[in-house]
């Protein structure tokens, strides 16, 4: 299955999420996504660049404590009309640690339920299947 194909299946598999996509963060672009209603490129890109600002200040709040490796694995940013949750893989190698999901819920609830999933997906990303 493709990625395209997996992002769809998240997103229809989770109550609640009208949007999940995957980015890289280190260019802030996102690459692929699924959504209920058509979101425009800069909609996506501002999710992208507000996960890439929001990994960068828990590590930098979380590097006295924790290995350089290490790091959160999830942002959740919540707003009055929806969820926001970013989810990347703690310990990635190089070439994988800018991949992250990005995905847009009704609520806190339904956010989490796609985490699980998403550090799947990613695992299956960095393994190159």
């Amino acid at each position: 299955m493709d990625i395209t194909a997996r992002l769809d299946s998240l997103r229809k598999t989770t109550a609640g999420c009208g949007l999940v996509a995957f980015g890289d963060l280190g260019t802030r672009l996102v690459l692929r996504s699924s959504a209920a209603v058509q979101h425009r490129q800069e909609y996506l890109d501002q999710l992208c660049a507000q996960a890439e600002h929001g990994f960068h200040l828990q590590d930098a709040l979380a590097a006295p404590i924790t290995a350089p490796s290490g790091g959160a694995a999830t942002v959740i940013v919540v707003t009055p009309q929806e969820t926001r949750i970013y989810i990347r893989r703690p310990g990635a190698t190089a070439s994988t640690a800018n991949d992250a999901i990005l995905a847009v819920c009704d609520n806190e609830h339904s956010a989490q339920a796609l985490v699980a999933p998403a550090m799947s997906l990613l695992s299956d990303l960095s393994e190159g299947a």
